[in-house]
């Protein structure tokens, strides 16, 4: 079923795949998503743009909370932003911290080279009720 819920993502995610996020790892609530930092991802000050880090966690939030197969729909999200970067690859891992029947929260990471926290994101989705896939 993994299998699946990855493939869906990657070929009906049109946003994931314009931004260049790509899947590295997912499982029952857990998703760890990569992408390498273009010039075209920066903001005026010469580092990442808040919206793409945001964009980054949510892409990993809606992997792992997708992963049981339950559509899950964000109904809540919070990003605090610990440190700024202007290139290299940067990494978003997200994991289940309470699988609820209707409602369950995610806990996001953003990463430099997987050691340098860059933001956290704290997340809730709602539990469709309904397949994904």
């Amino acid at each position: 079923m993994l299998k699946k819920i990855k493939f869906f993502f990657e070929k009906k995610d049109r946003f994931s795949k314009l931004l260049g996020f790509k899947i590295v790892d997912i499982d029952k609530g857990y998703a760890k998503v990569e992408v390498e930092v273009k010039d075209i991802y920066l903001n005026g000050a010469n580092v990442i743009h808040g919206g793409f880090l945001f964009s980054l966690a949510d892409y990993a939030f809606a992997l792992a909370s997708n992963s049981r197969n339950n559509l899950s729909l964000a109904i809540n999200a919070n990003i605090i932003f610990h440190k700024a970067i202007s290139s290299g690859k940067i990494y978003a891992i997200a994991k289940e911290i309470k699988d609820g029947k209707n409602v369950a929260s995610y806990e996001m990471k953003i990463y430099e080279n997987e050691k340098n926290i860059i933001a956290t994101v704290m997340g809730t989705v709602y539990r469709k009720g309904k397949n994904l896939v």
